[in-house]
């Protein structure tokens, strides 16, 4: 009797992993490459390529099988972008020099939500590839611009003055859109337990609608408090028709979109619930 209860036990544990190994949650982190580059981030009198989708990505999965090979998953995570450096060169013609020279640096960061469909067809072996296809969100999105410049003016009747600027500029609000792509494979260390290792690809556009200084120092002074909300904020519309400008409100310029796209690698732990 004993040894039929213990049997029926084992049994019926092993039923309840079979159909717990259903769902699983998933945790890895990753880096990617920016593959796609903007050329308007900076108005100066040459244009500079930046890529803003290079950067750490963490994030957090999880799935459920409806069938033997088709899961439905939902991701969350945030990607902590890289800096990408611009050095500036002063241009100069035959009587007096213009524009800036100095550094400015570009970044992107983002939390970000992805609902996806995975294709895993199981092999019974130690390792399971599969193909995730989503739509990625991006939540709370934001661009950083980080300028070290110094320009030289040539007033008339004056000698030439130099001034050195070191600002930061952040742009955020509204909500980016793109689609993620993803092949791997997982290895199985055990019948709950596996690593995971994926190459994944992001495309993903973003239309910040405000921008607003977060430090402004003009030769070595904060002049932040000094600007008026025209000259510190921005406002991205999509129609400037009507527009006033006016000191005690944000400046307003036409609506822009920038790439965010990614190609890098992710690895990480997968439990099988």
């Amino acid at each position: 009797m004993k040894k039929i209860i213990l049997l029926f036990s084992a049994l019926l544990l092993a039923g309840t992993i079979s159909a717990q190994q259903k769902a699983y949650l998933s945790l890895g982190v990753g880096a990617g490459l920016g593959t796609a580059r903007t050329y308007d981030l900076y108005n100066g009198y040459k244009v500079h390529p930046v890529g803003l989708g290079k950067g750490l990505d963490f994030n957090l999965r999880g799935g459920y099988f409806v069938g033997q090979a088709i899961a439905i998953e939902l991701g969350v995570g945030y990607r902590m972008g890289f800096n990408t450096k611009v050095d500036l060169e002063e241009e100069t013609d035959s009587y007096k020099s213009y524009g800036g020279s100095g550094t400015l640096k570009f970044k992107s960061d983002m939390l970000y939500l992805v609902p996806a469909v995975v294709i895993s067809p199981d092999f019974e072996s130690k390792t399971r590839p599969y193909a995730r296809l989503g739509v990625l969100i991006g939540i709370m999105p934001s661009m950083t611009t980080k300028m070290d410049i110094t320009t030289t003016s040539y007033p008339y009747d004056a000698l030439a003055a130099t001034d050195n600027t070191i600002a930061t500029i952040k742009y955020s609000g509204g909500v980016a859109f793109g689609g993620s792509f993803a092949l791997g494979c997982d290895f199985n260390l055990s019948d709950l337990l596996a690593i995971y290792a994926e190459i994944y690809y992001d495309a993903l556009s973003y239309a910040p609608t405000k921008g607003e200084f977060k430090k402004c120092e003009v030769n070595g002074k904060d002049v932040l408090s000094d600007m008026t909300t025209y000259d510190k904020e921005v406002e991205f519309v999509k129609d400037l028709t009507g527009f006033v400008p006016k000191d005690s409100e944000p400046d307003q310029q036409l609506k822009k979109s920038y790439p965010l796209n990614s190609l890098g690698l992710n690895i990480g732990l997968k439990i099988k619930l």
